[in-house]
């Protein structure tokens, strides 16, 4: 029996308190003199590795932490998009948590 491959499709929020913790510090870009927004810190902050460490019980065991790894991150508006498994695989429009793929379908209804 083959082993089921698990891709995980993560949605962090900004404008939230798990947002708002001291997870990043408050960066002040060197060439436009503005503080970074909270998408451009999470996005930031999960490519440096504290996902693991934010979300402990989506990493799984210390095994499977080990084979998953942050393939893609999208910045929306408001939210940030985190696709992660072992492999890199394309999310379809029809089962993807992404709310402009959600909305899209929504008028088909």
């Amino acid at each position: 029996m083959k082993p089921k491959i698990t891709n995980q499709e993560i949605l962090l929020f900004a404008g939230t308190r798990f947002a708002s913790r001291e997870l990043c510090s408050r960066e002040i870009d060197k060439e436009s003199g503005k503080e970074s927004s909270t998408v451009e810190q999470l996005e930031k902050a999960c490519w440096g590795g504290l996902l693991c460490e934010l979300l402990p019980e989506l990493a799984g065991c210390h095994e499977a932490r080990d084979k998953n790894f942050i393939w893609h991150i999208m910045s929306g508006e408001h939210f940030v998009r985190i696709s992660m498994g072992p492999n890199p695989q394309t999310m379809a429009n029809e089962t993807s948590i992404d709310p402009y793929f959600f909305l899209l379908t929504m008028f088909y209804n």
